[in-house]
């Protein structure tokens, strides 16, 4: 295969392969893209995007919003803590994500890249770059999440539910599909857990006991996350964006706004080093620092979740004010060391039963 000797590699064409193809295209450069899948985005995830500055402007420029969420509740092992209110500040937005990621292969290819239907092989470039989603990661490091799409009676498109389950190391959604009511998107993941057969039925009995009602499960996917490993933005000469650099939530597999950020983030830092590897990592690492940061601590809550057995009083007893940091991707490890005195007072009161939260209805 000819490469010139001025040509960057993107490996991916997920949501960060194609944004960052696109950026650097506009910028001037010649990007070689591998993608060996079909036209179709198939890759399922909750679509939630957290409405911060860079994609909310990527999500209207491109019509991908489907419907805004102003109240996302939040449960432990299925009892209520608390709702946190989205208005006034970063929203969630439900995007039609296959729509906003082919038409960024669209404008990529418009605007120069050559795109490549295959398998990327270790190619190299003046600059390599890996965006590639979670099926080329170790599967020891990932847990299967699996979501179906439900046509029900009816669901209000600006709720959404959270329901951590600590003691099997994942949770339990459900997120509006549509505008109208009509369809949620429900899903979960637990470790450990790698059948898709147990999970669907897992998430079809919740379904029943949230809705109350009838409802038919009109599509079923599933895909991995990597909820252990830390990120890491460089493998040899290799840089890496979005979910192949590990920027994923892993406490609630929020994977869409890093994708964006990073993505935009790394092109600019190209764009302003002149194919300089070292320089261009400098100004990715730095200009993402907040993005590493919510993950990692979103990894730390994982595992310090996991089977432990103050886990659900504490994550229970976790005052307003932590969640509305955490539905908003902005907590931070110096807000979590400030909320967990109190967060232990109290979940040490729930352990030895006395327990005030109800079920959520």
């Amino acid at each position: 295969m000819d490469i010139s000797s001025d040509e960057i590699i993107v490996a991916g064409m997920g949501l960060a392969g194609s944004l960052l193809s696109l950026r650097l295209a506009e910028s001037g450069f010649k990007v070689k893209a591998f993608e060996p899948t079909p036209s179709s985005y198939v890759k399922p995830c909750g679509e939630q995007l957290t409405l911060e500055e860079v994609p909310l402007r990527l999500a209207k420029e491109y019509e991908a919003i489907k419907t805004v969420v102003n109240d996302v509740h939040i449960l432990v092992d299925g009892k209520y803590v608390t709702t946190v209110d989205m208005r006034g500040g970063s929203k969630w937005a439900i995007i039609d994500k296959p729509k906003l990621i082919m038409e960024l292969r669209r404008s990529a290819a418009e605007a120069g890249v050559a795109v490549l239907r295959e398998r990327w092989h270790g190619e190299r470039g003046a600059l390599t770059i890996d965006s590639r989603g979670p099926y080329s990661m170790k599967t020891s490091s990932e847990v299967l999440a699996l979501r179906v799409i439900a046509k029900v009676k009816s669901w209000s498109p600006e709720e959404a539910i959270l329901d951590f389950r600590p003691s099997l190391g994942g949770l339990y959604w459900v997120f509006p599909f549509d505008g109208d009511g009509k369809f949620v998107n429900a899903g979960t993941g637990f470790v450990g857990v790698n059948d898709a057969a147990s999970l669907q039925g897992l998430v079809r009995s919740y379904l029943a006991e949230r809705l109350q009602g009838p409802f038919d499960v009109v599509e079923v996917k599933g895909a991995p996350v990597n909820v252990f490993t830390n990120p890491r933005l460089t493998n040899g000469d290799i840089i890496k964006v979005g979910e192949a650099a590990g920027l994923v939530m892993a406490w609630s597999g929020e994977g869409n706004r890093p994708a964006i950020v990073s993505a935009e983030a790394l092109a600019s830092s190209i764009a302003n080093s002149d194919y300089n590897f070292e320089l261009a990592l400098k100004r990715y690492s730095t200009s993402i620092s907040r993005i590493m940061e919510s993950a990692i601590v979103s990894r730390l809550l994982t595992r310090a979740s996991y089977r432990l057995s103050l886990a659900a009083p504490l994550l229970a007893s976790m005052p307003r004010r932590a969640w509305e940091l955490y539905v908003r991707q902005e907590l931070t490890l110096r807000d979590l060391i400030s909320f967990l005195p109190e967060a232990l007072r109290s979940a040490t009161l729930l352990f030895n039963g006395k327990d005030d939260h109800k079920a959520f209805i």
